[in-house]
C-alpha cells in the first residue's frame, strides 16, 4: 500500500513538472508562451543592441520539405525591445520599416495586443514565406513574436502557429 502511494505521488510530481515545463518564460520579462503541440526547440539568442534581443526557436519534430524538394526550417523569432515607451502600433511600425511584408489579415486580442497574418518574398532565396506575428507591450518592454515557414508549407503549420500565438501572454 505504501509503495502504491509513493508511486502515485511520484507520478503526480512528474506530471506537474511536465505541465509546468511547457510554459516558457521570456528571460527578464513577464511574457510567457508554450508549444502546445510539441516539436519545437530553442535554437539561439542574439543580442542585437543594449536594448534589443532576439530569441529563436525552430521546428524539429520532422523534416519539412517544400514543393521544390528543399528542406525548410519553420521557426519562431521573439524580438524583445527594452526601454520601449511607445505603443504596440509604434513597435509594429518600426519593425515593419526594417522588414516590410504584405499584410493578409490583422487581428486584435482583448488584452490589447494585435497581430498579422503576413507574407513576403525573400530576395536571397526567391521563396515566398507566410507567418503569424503578434505585438504586445508590458511596462517598458515591447515584444514581437513571429512564427513562419515557406508558403508551400504554411497550411501544414497554420493550426500549430495559431495554437502557439494563442499561448503568448503577459503574466501579471
Amino acid at each position: 500500500m505504501k509503495k502504491a502511494k509513493t508511486l502515485i505521488l511520484l507520478a503526480f510530481i512528474a506530471i506537474s513538472t511536465a505541465l509546468s515545463a511547457q510554459q516558457i518564460k521570456i528571460p527578464n520579462s513577464r511574457c510567457t508562451f508554450s508549444f502546445p503541440n510539441g516539436g519545437w526547440k530553442y535554437l539561439q539568442t542574439n543580442q542585437i543592441s543594449d536594448d534589443a534581443v532576439v530569441y529563436l526557436y525552430s521546428y524539429s519534430k520532422d523534416y519539412v520539405i517544400d514543393n521544390t524538394g528543399d528542406t525548410v526550417l519553420p521557426f519562431m523569432r521573439i524580438y524583445v525591445k527594452k526601454n520601449f515607451t511607445g505603443t504596440v502600433y509604434d513597435l509594429a511600425y518600426s519593425r515593419f520599416m526594417t522588414q516590410p511584408f504584405q499584410s493578409l489579415d490583422e487581428f486584435l486580442r482583448p488584452d490589447g495586443s494585435f497581430g498579422y497574418w503576413g507574407a513576403y518574398t525573400n530576395e536571397d532565396d526567391g521563396k515566398d514565406y507566410e507567418f503569424l506575428m503578434l505585438y504586445l507591450t508590458d511596462q517598458n518592454t515591447g515584444f514581437e513574436v513571429r512564427i513562419e515557414c515557406t508558403r508551400d508549407n504554411y497550411e501544414q503549420f497554420e493550426k500549430d502557429f495559431k495554437d502557439i500565438i494563442n499561448t503568448v501572454k503577459i503574466r501579471k
